[in-house]
């Protein structure tokens, strides 16, 4: 196991310093960092100064390596368009991100859970048939359009619900379910598939004929184990919630990373663009290293 941890943890470092260099270099080819910075009536003094200033005169392996140091140090550096350390901004986002996101990730898995388990107890019914045509809808519906119509039923035609923005907790049913919509396809149909494996299981086969009843059968002995395979795909989801993030807040104009992301690349504030993608990918990896350990502390095959 501690031999599994050591090559995982290694592994995620190494994805971890690739993805850095990437966003390094993206973060510098959309233009100029200093004349996105100066002042329209700078000279070309102030201009080399302010290069200088930045540390944008070396070489691109030294400002790399500057980049990590920084990094290491908790240094973001300084939002071009607000000139604020980007720490802060993101300080400042981050708690909004979570409170939407986790909700979405608890709604998301528990309606999953209930209707691909439901369809695979009623496989080959109207019910399962029901179950495929909505994940399979869910799939293929952009996620943006979703959200719109969501605000024009509830919010407008309606008038239910708030169109965006914080306050209380009206303002968190539209987006939170929305983002929760993410997840929910592609959970369903894995949940039903696994499910399925093990409803035709020997031991599931062995507790029915000991007189079980079916819901102690499925709900005890086949879930716990359909979960299982489905840890693999713990990592997969919370990328797609992130991912989501973006455009759920900022259709619902909500103040979060997800946002703040998009108002980076847009202004093409390449400080904090870099900062919250590297963020992004620390988390995304370290829930899927979290995932693998887990998989193979349950599994003992996965280790080998």
């Amino acid at each position: 196991m501690a031999r599994f941890i050591i090559i995982r943890i290694f592994q995620t470092l190494v994805t971890l310093i690739v993805i850095s260099m990437v966003v390094f270099a993206l973060a510098r080819a959309s233009g100029d960092p200093v004349m996105l910075m100066a002042p329209a009536q700078a000279s070309l003094a102030d201009i080399e100064a302010l290069r200088q200033y930045l540390g944008l005169d070396k070489s691109i392996p030294e400002q790399y390596w500057v980049f990590l140091k920084n990094v290491a140090k908790g240094d973001l550096g300084e939002s071009i368009r607000t000139r604020r350390p980007v720490a802060t901004i993101i300080g400042e986002r981050l708690p909004y991100t979570i409170q939407l996101s986790l909700p979405a990730i608890f709604i998301g898995l528990f309606v999953s859970l209930i209707l691909g388990v439901t369809a695979a107890v009623k496989r080959g019914t109207w019910i399962d048939t029901a179950v495929k045509f909505i994940a399979i809808l869910g799939q293929a519906l952009p996620s943006f359009w979703l959200a719109i119509l969501a605000i024009q039923i509830f919010a407008v035609s309606l008038q239910w619900l708030p169109t965006s923005g914080t306050g209380g907790l009206d303002h968190y049913i539209l987006p939170v379910l929305t983002m929760s919509f993410f997840m929910l396809p592609i959970m369903t149909r894995l949940i039903r598939s696994s499910m399925l494996e093990v409803l035709d299981s020997e031991y599931v086969k062995l507790a029915r004929i000991k007189g079980l009843s079916e819901m102690w059968v499925v709900w005890k002995h086949a879930l716990r184990n359909a979960i299982i395979p489905l840890l693999t795909a713990a990592g997969i989801t919370f990328a797609t919630i992130v991912t989501g993030a973006v455009i759920i807040e900022t259709v619902f104009a909500w103040p979060g990373i997800g946002r703040l992301i998009a108002e980076a690349v847009i202004g093409r504030d390449f400080p904090v663009t870099q900062a919250v993608v590297l963020l992004v990918a620390v988390v995304v990896l370290m829930v899927n290293l979290l995932v693998d350990i887990l998989y193979a502390y349950v599994d003992p095959r996965i280790r080998y």
